[in-house]
């Protein structure tokens, strides 16, 4: 059962923090509903405590996401649909899933999909969806500020790294992701929450 002050991620929404219970009659009953401050808005959600497990998982713990960025970034990119609705609906249904790996795995394929051409405005949506959910993670994760937190992510996602030996950078990108990621996790340290589910 959550708490008040529970760090949380609904599954659409995205990160949050619970700030109070409380009973209310939205419907013909009254029920009560977890009140849900969303990171890095000013919007607040209401979820009812008995469906709080189906829409609600504890945030994942920092070495885990790190682990995860580590393994999905340095998978080849899934071959997205060239139709875009197809494509758009792919994507929304690993957003809309809640799980940290499928975000990653949106984040890479857009991204590698953008190396090849520009992204349409559809597109850019979509990554910027899936890049705004991982960032509120990280931030409650690493207990930072989410554009922080966003700007870290953005810089891994664009491999812009500077490393002490250059040879890394004949390499192909995806011998070098583990490093790239790794480095900006060592200076966030190792301070968590909750284990991923």
């Amino acid at each position: 059962m959550y708490s008040v002050g529970d760090k949380v991620i609904h599954r659409i929404h995205g990160a949050g923090i619970i700030t109070e219970k409380k009973r209310m009659k939205i419907t013909e009953k009254p029920a009560r509903y977890l009140v849900i401050d969303l990171l890095g808005s000013r919007s607040t959600l209401m979820v009812p405590t008995d469906r709080a497990e189906q829409r609600l998982r504890p945030v994942s713990k920092i070495t885990a996401l790190r682990r995860l960025l580590v393994e999905r970034l340095a998978c080849q990119p899934d071959n997205l649909p060239q139709d875009y609705k197809k494509r758009a609906e792919q994507i929304r249904d690993k957003l809309k899933s809640g799980r940290v790996k499928k975000w990653i795995e949106v984040a890479r394929d857009l991204m590698h999909r953008d190396e090849q051409k520009p992204l349409s405005p559809g597109d850019q949506k979509l990554l910027d969806r899936a890049v705004d959910l991982l960032s509120g993670e990280l931030a409650l994760a690493q207990g930072i500020e989410p554009e922080k937190a966003k700007c870290r992510l953005e810089s891994i996602l664009q491999r812009q790294h500077e490393f002490g030996d250059r040879r890394v950078e004949t390499k192909g990108w995806l011998q070098t992701l583990s490093e790239k990621v790794l480095r900006p996790f060592a200076k966030w340290g190792t301070k968590a929450t909750t284990d991923t589910r």
